[in-house]
């Protein structure tokens, strides 16, 4: 294996460990929102979620241009961010239909359902943001 290969894989393997950490603190952001909006305020689960998503999706804009994706494509907010929100919108999507649809027809509660979710949407987000936005 060579050398240029051991670097490139390394990075790929701490980039995603760092990404896991950003999505987690996400999460826990969009979690929270969620519980709160819900239990709280008693506002409609998809409802909260698509404000809860939203924090996460800021939360996570921050870490991943800061932290986690050091290699950028494009080194300009006014590129990057609609792009960064373009991408999130297909995990928004992803996340509202499939909450819906597990908690709706499978019959699960809705934060059991979310943990589901946020599992599904973690390595979708990662993939298109890879691919769009980094090197």
């Amino acid at each position: 294996m060579s050398l240029k290969f051991k670097i490139i894989q390394y990075s790929n393997q701490t980039e995603f460990a760092r990404y896991f950490w950003a999505g987690g603190l996400a999460t826990l952001a969009d979690f929270a929102v969620l519980l709160l909006l819900t239990e709280v305020f008693d506002i409609n689960y998809l409802w909260s979620n698509l404000i809860a998503v939203s924090v996460g999706l800021v939360v996570s804009y921050v870490l991943c241009f800061r932290w986690v994706f050091l290699d950028r494509r494009y080194n300009r907010v006014v590129l990057e961010f609609p792009l960064f929100v373009l991408t999130c919108i297909i995990g928004l999507l992803l996340n509202e239909l499939l909450l819906w649809v597990f908690v709706e027809f499978v019959g699960i509660d809705y934060i059991l359902a979310k943990v589901i979710v946020i599992g599904v949407v973690f390595f979708v987000n990662f993939g298109v943001k890879k691919v769009v936005l980094f090197r």
